[in-house]
């Protein structure tokens, strides 16, 4: 039976509901600082993100797609799951050597910004916001579609996510060197399959991980020199080089996935960015054999339609 009916989209309502959505979770102020999510991933990325205006950036989905609901699902998980104290934003100032709070300074038309510099010595810091703390131990709460069979170690940046905000911790005086990550696998382990066994269907499971790093002073010094030069080559002149393969100190890009997602590779003409204005992938063309030379040096894209 076919039901009789008329669908019409709502344009009204929607405004209505991503108007709440923003009202609920959206910073309160423009991040114009340095955040510790700028040095997890790819830093050419991070420095355009730097140093490009936002008018250039692109993404996959086209520049009418709002970021805030793409991620208003671990939003609402971190708010259902969070106990104990919910965090404000920390900053640390590594030439100060201490973190402090963030707050905010007012802009020529009196709009407020995110206090990006250190008001003692003006240098730019470091801004990190932990989910919440549970009797002096940093949670971090996650919700992916990633695979569950692999666990936390298949998410390294999510590791050292949670080792930057017990850093920040450690220098207001905690001794803690260990944290929790809270996550929700959204599909599961969706990937798990036995021959002859009816394949187990993608379902939501829950699991708390305890990440536990040295107690060693040596390992922190380490680690805030490693976020400090990373930081130094995001917000630096000159434009990152790509990786070496094998090679992981650049972090150009940090991790294969982020290529196809990245807002600014297209503007930076980066090596990694292989897809045309249709998003179909230019690919080289295979090498020449020696009675083929004059197709030497050409490309062509996936899908039929082909590059110059």
């Amino acid at each position: 039976m076919t039901l009789p009916v008329e669908i019409t989209y709502d344009l009204e309502y929607t405004a209505q509901l991503r108007d709440a959505v923003t009202a609920q979770f959206a910073s309160a102020a423009p991040r114009d600082a340095t955040h510790l999510s700028d040095l997890l991933y790819c830093l050419l990325k991070a420095w355009g993100k730097q140093h490009l205006d936002v008018s250039l950036w692109s993404s996959k989905d086209g520049d009418e797609g709002d970021p805030l609901l793409t991620w208003l699902q671990g939003l609402q998980f971190e708010a259902l799951v969070s106990t104990g104290q919910k965090q404000r934003a920390a900053a640390l100032c590594f030439k100060c050597n201490v973190v402090s709070s963030v707050g905010v300074v007012r802009g020529p038309g009196d709009e407020q910004h995110e206090r990006a510099v250190c008001p003692v010595c003006g240098e730019r810091w470091l801004v990190a916001t932990p989910d919440y703390i549970v009797d002096g131990v940093i949670h971090e709460s996650k919700q992916t579609r990633k695979s569950q069979r692999r666990g936390p170690q298949d998410a390294p940046w999510w590791i050292e996510q949670l080792a930057g905000y017990i850093l920040f911790a450690r220098k207001q005086g905690s001794t803690e060197s260990w944290g929790r990550l809270v996550v929700n696998w959204l599909m599961g382990d969706y990937g798990e399959k036995k021959r002859g066994r009816r394949p187990r269907p993608p379902r939501s499971e829950l699991d708390a991980f305890r990440a536990r790093f040295s107690e060693v002073q040596a390992f922190w010094d380490e680690w805030q020199e490693e976020l400090r030069e990373r930081k130094r080559i995001v917000e630096g002149p000159e434009r990152p080089p790509l990786s070496l393969p094998g090679d992981t100190s650049v972090r150009v890009p940090a991790y294969e996935w982020e290529c196809a997602s990245c807002p600014v590779g297209k503007a930076l003409e980066c090596p990694n960015w292989r897809w045309n204005d249709d998003d179909e992938e230019i690919v080289p063309d295979a090498l020449p054999s020696t009675n083929d030379s004059a197709n030497a040096g050409g490309t062509r894209t996936r899908g039929g339609r082909g590059g110059g």
